[in-house]
């Protein structure tokens, strides 16, 4: 008896018949595999001909230089209005147990932390718009010991316009942080909290706004 999968899906007997040669039904090709390694390399080696790989390098250059030299502005910083001051408590909550490198336990989860216990602001921060002159001008002029945080403009070129360190809120984390939406702005050490005070810059206004 010839068990075949056609005999289980047909009523036919297996027979020589069933065997016969049909020939070839239409064209046939040889299956040809490309090396995808080669294959990108040999692009890779065409862009680089074509000047290409050379342009893209400069390119690539040109946006970094140009993101060290002017990172994208702080979103939602507008310039100060009028002259106001709040505390700022800095305590965070831990989330997870806190340990040394030998295990001993330093904060539970879910205790609150004031790092100005443990640390003092030595210098206000100062938090202006570098794109405004009159900003730099009255940061450059604070008559206190401070560290200069822009929120916008060229950082690098107010650095060796005026020959000191600056510093630049990237992606707006210390703003958001201290909830600082007007500039410029003041943080500075008040006991156990930091004081924030906006400074309206009018021209109309001769008073003293360090």
């Amino acid at each position: 008896m010839c068990l075949t999968l056609a005999s289980l899906a047909a009523p036919f007997p297996c027979s020589e018949a069933l065997a016969k040669n049909l020939g070839v039904r239409g064209h046939t090709w040889e299956i040809i595999e490309t090396d995808l390694l080669a294959h990108l390399e040999a692009k890779v080696a065409a862009f680089a001909e074509n000047g290409g790989l050379d342009a893209w390098q400069k390119d690539a250059e040109r946006r970094v230089r140009s993101y060290v030299e002017t990172p994208p502005p702080v979103a939602g910083v507008t310039p100060a209005l009028e002259d106001r001051s709040r505390l700022f408590d800095p305590s965070i909550r831990v989330a997870e147990d806190i340990r040394d490198d030998k295990g001993r336990l330093i904060a539970q989860a879910g205790t609150l932390i004031n790092p100005l216990d443990y640390v003092t602001l030595s210098k206000d921060l100062l938090f202006v718009d570098g794109r405004d002159e009159a900003q730099v001008a009255w940061a450059l002029a604070f008559e206190h010991p401070a560290k200069i945080v822009l929120v916008a403009g060229p950082v690098a070129a107010l650095m060796r316009e005026h020959k000191r360190p600056l510093y630049f809120d990237q992606k707006g984390l210390l703003t958001r942080r201290f909830q600082i939406a007007a500039v410029p702005a003041t943080v500075s050490q008040d006991g156990r909290r930091l004081r924030i005070r906006e400074f309206p810059l009018s021209k109309k206004s001769g008073e003293d706004t360090r």
